[in-house]
């Protein structure tokens, strides 16, 4: 049954043991508890903090490939136009140059045209004055040769032309 003595002694015991866990088992886990705590915390803050990091990191990355598409795209976009401008120049300049030939031939042409007529100008009125010498010779005189020879340059230019 209930023992006055038996209980006092139960308690001061268990106070003892208390005290005793206490004083050698509760406080050096209670400050292994804190420390883990602690340490727990300080690596949920640096994981937290490196993981704004890598999403700093990782916009700045794309930050830094979208210029650099921008910039490549810029560069091909230029190397395009000058391209251009450069094929539109040479092919201009082949057309000044094809223009330059056709123009050069034709005067050439021109030339060698004029310059065959009046050899055959040349050759038609030796011609025709000794054709008409031999017709003449009896009748023609110095005026009458100039005559006809003037008429056959008009009949020759009308022909020519």
């Amino acid at each position: 049954m209930f023992e006055l003595g038996t209980f006092i002694v139960s308690i001061i015991s268990f106070l003892i043991v208390y005290w005793l866990i206490r004083r050698w088992a509760f406080h050096p886990l209670h400050n292994m508890f804190e420390k883990r705590r602690m340490y727990v915390e300080t690596q949920l803050s640096d994981a937290e903090k490196e993981r704004e990091q890598a999403i700093k990191m990782a916009a700045d990355q794309k930050e830094m490939l979208e210029t650099s598409r921008k910039q490549a795209k810029e560069m091909i976009d230029h190397a395009r136009l000058r391209a251009e401008e450069q094929a539109k120049e040479i092919v201009d300049q082949a057309k000044a140059e094809a223009e330059r030939l056709v123009e050069q031939g034709r005067s050439l042409i021109e030339k060698e045209r004029e310059e065959a007529l009046r050899a055959v100008m040349a050759e038609v009125t030796t011609l025709t004055v000794s054709i008409s010498e031999k017709l003449l010779r009896e009748h023609a005189n110095e005026s009458l040769h100039e005559q006809l020879v003037k008429e056959a340059d008009a009949h020759l230019g009308e022909l020519v032309c």
